[in-house]
């Protein structure tokens, strides 16, 4: 039955039953033990087949190991050229082509699953997929193949069912990529019998229906309900929501009597931010599990060949994988191969052979695997799991196949791939050739899915959300944060002794440490102004805030590039021994003890990085979480993630963050690419409670924006426009005292030593400083009042509402150093006026194309202009 259910299925010329009556099959040397029909003996060593002849055969075996994935029969369509590979040609190696050997070796390497693992450097790994290569297919239980195609037909069922009673909807249906689903049943069985307790996956649009129905278990009710349009949200929460296709789900499911916890990470259309964010999720969960957090969660990918090959994110997710601040233990990718992205061919979607290749930077094995060759998929999907599990290292799976209904339901591939779409027109359903090839029967799990699918559309015509879980669990006792609650002030300060504690931790020289000359210098007037009260600059108060959570318990993870220094050298957070090179991190001895600290400097890497980060936040809210800029338009390269998921992923999905993102900001010299953190954009984007967008003058305030984030019963993303320039500005400092019990965040610092102003000036940031030299220079103190918005979004609006009522005969003045087009009074105007109840003028820098002059007299002359226009 074997032969004949593989001649059914797919045509793979090789004589299974033959080349299966393999000796030693499963041990990594038996095929060279196969070499002239010897036993594994001390005769058979490579030294002693190669004086006998042998070394031929060795040769060949290891060219079908490197290369013998490239004539595997893959291609479900039968369309794609089998191509002539001349180092598995078995005349160069003196080998009868009709022997045992080569019949093995075709059998293992050129049927319906291409293994590609010749570039992996590591012996061992090589050794042991070399192994599970040779060790052949095993033959399958009744039951087993029972189960493969119960859960085909089900498959199957539910896309035609679906399609029929919702003609016309958008619905990215799985058709042509069946097995998808046996790939990933059987990984949760294998991972579960390998010890995982959680799954997460990030995936794409393709078969999500499917997945959440007939493998992750979601209510098929409910999900009805959500694919025919009620909200998955429950009434009167204000939110969007978002496409059915894009939702989530996180449920339980029994696993061969192991309960297995699967949640499925929502997604915008950007498909490959979700994987990486669901690696940072990943990360998370493993470490509030513990030590063996990796082996108890399994990041689980997918992902579909146009955007795996075509989208850069891909190759920073590789990139990033085995650095220290990204190990999750290895991810299992999945690949389904339509062959074909949207109307675009591989051969004008991508310059690499296979849309897999990328994976080959980090030497991940690839297993290529015909899509419809159901017992073939089953297998590749227990290997997967099991080199995770065994290596720790990512590994993909590159499931060829196809799409039945073309981009999505409403799509006519036909207009553009006639020859690929005749080919699936006269292919049938996968599930009824399976059944064919096995013998089995599909009435009885076609009539039970036909009738779930009815039952679920009846209960959707009534099914209503009566609740939502994003407060469950770690989010246990936080809420989702009003604009009021977001303008309330929390006290941060603490005790001024701890303080100076704190102050003699973070500046301590460890005992036999050859530092840096500049740096003893730098510690010891950081330690100066903490003992004496006055001059605290901006990196030492931000140093005193990470140091007094970890003081209180709380983790900190925060990465950046070259953060660890700082951009600026202005942190040092990480002293190094000019001698041994040893590293002492500074903020260590704050820790309570078993606090989790994590600080890392990141690879030039910022679109996937800060994804990752984001993805950290959505599953420990109890830790502060940062990522910083280098520069602040670096977000530009993030901009995705941040539009499609930080700005809206409350308002999309329910899931709360509390990122902190720390933008370096200010025109001071820098020239157009390193001046801006483009405000208009990050204000753009704010809209009620759903992000904070701060720029602190002062380096108390950041210090109390910063405790204030982990102080609060709700996380809201954070944005803060750090200086650069501030940094050593002599008059950017604060007084011990404005840490000290009582003090907190001040959203709008009024200048209350003007009583009577004749004019106000409002801005924010930077700017203040030069506003307050030029008021002084022109002795102003008496009639001009400086208002500082500290932060933007959302306003206080009762405190600055006050201060303007206050004076209703001052002029009222906007200053901003930035373009006109690119700062943010286009943003607050209307806010600033409805508030004031008259017109307020802007003063600042002309419109431009660029952010900021690249001659640094041009700036400062821009300047002296403005200014003189803010006192005029």
């Amino acid at each position: 039955m074997n032969q004949q259910f593989r001649s059914t299925l797919v045509d793979t010329s090789v004589d299974r039953e033959r080349a299966g009556n393999f000796p030693g099959s499963g041990d990594p040397g038996a095929l060279e033990a196969l070499i002239d029909g010897r036993a594994s003996t001390p005769e058979t060593s490579f030294a002693h087949r190669s004086s006998t002849g042998g070394y031929g055969e060795a040769a060949l075996i290891e060219a079908y190991r490197q290369r013998g994935f490239l004539r595997a029969n893959l291609d479900p369509l039968g369309l794609t050229t089998i191509p002539d590979v001349p180092e598995l040609d078995v005349r160069e190696y003196g080998v009868a082509a009709d022997s045992r050997l080569v019949a093995r070796l075709k059998a293992s390497y050129c049927a319906t699953i291409g293994w590609e693992f010749g570039h992996i450097h590591d012996s061992d790994r090589r050794r042991w997929l070399a192994a599970e290569a040779e060790n052949g297919r095993p033959e399958l239980s009744l039951a087993k193949r029972a189960q493969l195609l119960t859960l085909l037909t089900r498959t199957a069922v539910f896309e035609t069912a679906l399609a029929h009673r919702l003609p016309g909807a958008k619905l990215f249906g799985i058709g042509g990529a069946e097995t998808f689903n046996i790939a990933i049943e059987t990984m949760f069985a294998e991972a579960a019998r390998l010890g995982v307790e959680e799954v997460v996956i990030g995936g794409m649009h393709r078969g999500r229906f499917n997945l959440l129905a007939n493998v992750c278990g979601k209510p098929l009710g409910s999900l009805i309900a959500e694919i025919i349009g009620r909200p998955a949200v429950p009434e009167g929460l204000g939110v969007s929501s978002d496409v059915s296709y894009h939702l989530g789900y996180s449920g339980d499911r029994d696993v061969a009597g192991r309960r297995l916890i699967v949640s499925v990470s929502p997604h915008p259309s950007h498909l490959q931010l979700i994987p990486i964010i669901s690696q940072g999720r990943s990360r998370a969960k493993q470490r509030l599990r513990g030590g063996d957090g990796r082996r108890l969660v399994l990041p689980l990918l997918l992902h579909t060949d146009a955007s795996f090959a075509g989208q850069g994110l891909v190759a920073e997710m590789f990139q990033m994988s085995s650095l220290a601040p990204y190990d999750i233990g290895g991810t299992i990718h999945i690949v389904i191969n339509n062959q074909l992205g949207f109307t675009t061919a591989a051969g004008d979607g991508r310059s690499a052979r296979a849309c897999t290749d990328i994976a080959r930077l980090v030497e991940a094995p690839i297993l290529h695997v015909n899509g419809d060759d159901p017992e073939a998929v089953d297998r590749v999907a227990q290997v997967a799991a099991n080199y995770r599990s065994t290596f720790g290292r990512d590994i993909v799976i590159d499931l060829v196949c196809y799409r039945r209904p073309g981009h999505n339901e409403i799509d006519e591939p036909r207009f553009t791939q006639p020859a690929m779409y005749r080919a699936i027109d006269h292919l049938p359903p996968v599930h009824l050739r399976y059944a064919r090839a096995t013998d089995g029967g599909v009435a009885e799990p076609q009539a039970q899915m036909e009738a779930e699918v009815r039952s679920a559309f009846e209960i959707a015509k009534t099914y209503a959300v009566n609740g939502a879980d994003r407060f469950d669990g770690v989010w246990s006792g936080l809420h989702a944060g009003s604009v009021a609650e977001m303008v309330a002030e929390v006290a941060t300060g603490l005790p001024t002794d701890e303080l100076r504690r704190l102050g003699s931790l973070i500046t301590e020289q460890p005992a036999g440490f050859a530092i840096y000359p500049k740096v003893i210098k730098f510690l010891a007037e950081r330690r100066r102004t903490i003992d004496s009260g006055d001059g605290i600059t901006w990196a030492t108060a931000e140093t005193l805030g990470v140091a007094s959570l970890l003081a209180e318990g709380i983790p900190v993870r925060f990465s950046g590039q070259d953060m660890l220094r700082g951009a600026f050298t202005q942190r040092h957070w990480q002293l190094h021994d000019q001698t041994t090179g040893a590293e002492h991190l500074v903020l260590a001895p704050a820790a309570l003890a078993g606090t989790r600290h994590e600080f890392y400097n990141t690879p030039l890497i910022e679109h996937g990085v800060l994804c990752f980060e984001y993805g950290i936040t959505l599953s420990d809210p109890n830790q502060l979480t940062i990522w910083e800029a280098q520069f602040g338009e670096f977000l530009n390269i993030g901009q995705a993630v941040f539009d499609q998921c930080i700005a809206c992923g409350e308002d999309r999905w329910l899931r709360s963050s509390g990122l902190v993102i720390l933008l370096p900001h200010g025109l001071d010299g820098g020239g157009p690419d390193h001046s801006t953190a483009r405000p208009e954009r990050l204000l753009a984007a704010c809209a009620g409670a759903n992000l904070q967008v701060v720029n602190a003058s002062t380096p108390a305030n950041f210090f109390h924006v910063l405790r204030r984030q982990m102080k609060r019963p709700f996380r809201k993303p954070l944005v803060v426009l750090t200086p650069k320039a501030l940094l050593r500005q002599k008059a950017c400092v604060s007084a011990l005292a404005e840490f000290g019990p009582g003090t907190c965040f001040r959203a709008i610092i009024l200048d209350d030593a003007v009583a009577k102003p004749k004019r106000i000036i409002l801005c924010t940031g930077k700017v203040y400083y030069a506003l307050h030299a030029e008021r002084m220079r022109r002795r102003l103190e008496d009639i001009v009042a400086l208002v500082r918005i500290e932060q933007l979004h959302p306003l206080a609006e009762d405190a600055l509402s006050g201060a303007l009522v206050a004076h209703p005969d001052a002029e009222i003045i906007w200053c901003e150093e930035e373009p006109e087009n690119m700062g943010y009074y286009t943003h607050l105007r209307h806010h600033f006026e409805r508030l004031a109840g008259r017109p307020v003028k802007r003063v600042g820098r002309a419109a431009a194309a660029t952010p900021a002059v690249g001659v640094k007299a041009w700036l400062e002359a821009e300047e002296v202009a403005f200014l003189k226009a803010a006192f005029h």
